[in-house]
């Protein structure tokens, strides 16, 4: 397991969840006057064209991707886990109409989907969650299935059946625990990588998080504004944006390497 991902994945979520509670006035603290000061004990990054600092308008700003990014997966699991595994399990007619269901949303690209219902139900961080979540779970979904289906007819699901495991414990605890738990944290590793890119790009656009709210993807687009003024600006939520990315590659290879040793 590459532990320095996983370290860096965990300081993410640590720092959305704790920042929220510094003093930090990110619409008071604009003062002109030091604009693009470079780096300092002040200003450890130093300070964007408005002169707020860039340190501190970074940490917030994972708040923009961490919360909708966790909320998308456990949307996800609420629905492509269960469709999954019951398709995988009873096979037949159960799973010819859940998988035709995976079939049509997974006609569409993912991004087309969250931009239809942010449309629809406004450009909110709950909605951006919500449809990413329901534009992934179909892939979940049919991973689970795959695994299950080609699982169940196994000898060893019908050695443990054999000696009195109920179909229940079976298919939790066997399967869904036993053999999938690392598939389902490699995709769910992706559905956030994916909610990060996507509402970076959104933000970036000036489809997200509005200024002076800060977001990964608004302080690029308004620091190549003012690219001819200074460089930490621009590099230092692009290089956040690789780093999170780059975690969650670490880690899922970790985790498909530890599956296919086992």
């Amino acid at each position: 397991m590459p532990w320095l991902g996983v370290g860096l994945l965990i300081g993410v979520l640590g720092i959305a969840a704790l920042i929220p509670l510094a003093s930090y006035d990110v619409v008071a603290d604009v003062d002109p006057t030091r604009a693009f000061a470079g780096p300092g004990l002040r200003h450890p990054l130093g300070t964007d064209h408005l002169g707020r600092d860039i340190l501190w308008r970074m940490l917030l700003a994972s708040r923009a991707f961490v919360g909708p990014g966790l909320l998308a997966c456990l949307v996800c699991l609420g629905f492509g886990l269960p469709l999954g595994a019951a398709a995988g399990w009873f096979s037949g007619a159960v799973a010819a109409v859940i998988r035709y269901l995976f079939t049509v949303v997974q006609g569409l690209p993912r991004f087309i989907l969250v931009l239809l219902a942010l449309s629809i139900y406004g450009n909110r961080p709950s909605v951006l969650a919500i449809a990413a979540g329901l534009a992934y779970a179909p892939t979940l979904g049919e991973a689970i299935f795959e695994r299950i289906e080609g699982l169940r007819s196994s000898e060893f699901i019908a050695a443990h059946r054999a000696h009195g495991v109920s179909e229940t414990r079976l298919l939790l605890v066997h399967l869904l625990w036993g053999a999938c738990r690392r598939l389902l944290a490699r995709h769910l590793l992706a559905l956030f990588a994916f909610l990060l890119i996507l509402e970076t790009t959104l933000s970036y656009l000036g489809f997200g998080v509005e200024q002076p709210h800060p977001s990964w993807g608004n302080m690029l687009a308004f620091d190549l504004d003012h690219d001819g003024s200074g460089w930490m600006p621009l590099v230092a939520p692009a290089t956040a944006i690789w780093l999170v990315i780059a975690a969650t590659v670490w880690v899922r290879q970790g985790l498909a390497e530890e599956e296919h040793g086992a």
